[in-house]
C-alpha cells in the first residue's frame, strides 16, 4: 500500500476499539494485511449461515447488521465508520449468525483471521477488547431482554386482569321477551321430553 494509504488507514485502526492498546508496529503489520472491500447500496459483506473466518472494520458509509426472524429481516445494529463486526468467528471459526448489508455505498477493512495465527501479540490485544466488547454487548442485551420480559408480563397481567374485570362485571340487562324465552327454554329442559 502507499504510505498515504498506509497513514490513512492507520488514523482509522487507530479509532477501532478491537485495536486499543495495540502497539503502533503491531498496528502496522496488522494494517498492511488488510484487504478493502467495497459494498454498493444493499451489498452483502456477508450472509447469515455463511462460514465465517475474518472480521471487517467499517471504514467509510454504513451497514446494517440484520437477522432473520419471523420470515423477515430485522435490524440488530447500524455500523459506522470505526466499527467492526464479523470478530466472533475469530472465536469459533463457525456459521455467521447475522448478515451484514451497506446500507450506503459503504468501504471496510477485512482481516482474515489465518492472517493474524502468525502474530500472537495481536491477537492478544484483539481477544482481550473483544471479550470486554461481548461483555459489554452481553449486558446490554440482558438489560434489553429483562425490559422486554417486563413488558410481555406487565402486558400479560393487564389482561388477565381486564379479563377478570369483565367477568365481575354484569351482563347486559335483558328485555322482557328475552327473559320470557329463555325461562321457557328453562322450563322446556326441567320438564324433559313430552
Amino acid at each position: 500500500m502507499p504510505d498515504s494509504q498506509d497513514s490513512l488507514l492507520l488514523r482509522l485502526a487507530s479509532h477501532v476499539g478491537l485495536f486499543a492498546g495495540m502497539p503502533r508496529t503491531a498496528l502496522l503489520r496488522l494494517v498492511s494485511r488488510a484487504e478493502r472491500i467495497t459494498q454498493p447500496v444493499n451489498g452483502l459483506f456477508f450472509d447469515e449461515g455463511e462460514l465465517g473466518a475474518s472480521f471487517y472494520v467499517t471504514a467509510m458509509g454504513v451497514a446494517v447488521v440484520e437477522k432473520k426472524s419471523g420470515g423477515r429481516w430485522v435490524e440488530l445494529a447500524r455500523l459506522r465508520p470505526g466499527d467492526t463486526f464479523g470478530e466472533m468467528s475469530l472465536l469459533d471459526e463457525k456459521y455467521r449468525s447475522a448478515r451484514v448489508r451497506a446500507a450506503e455505498p459503504t468501504v471496510c477493512l477485512r482481516f482474515s483471521g489465518y492472517a493474524l495465527e502468525d502474530s500472537p501479540d495481536i491477537q492478544a490485544v484483539i481477544f482481550r477488547n473483544m471479550a470486554r466488547m461481548l461483555s459489554r454487548r452481553l449486558k446490554a442485551t440482558s438489560t434489553e431482554v429483562a425490559d422486554f420480559k417486563a413488558e410481555k408480563i406487565t402486558a400479560a397481567e393487564a389482561k388477565a386482569k381486564a379479563e377478570e374485570q369483565a367477568l365481575e362485571q354484569p351482563g347486559p340487562a335483558m328485555r322482557g321477551d328475552e327473559r320470557e324465552h329463555l325461562r321457557t327454554g328453562f322450563d322446556a329442559i326441567e320438564s324433559g321430553p313430552k
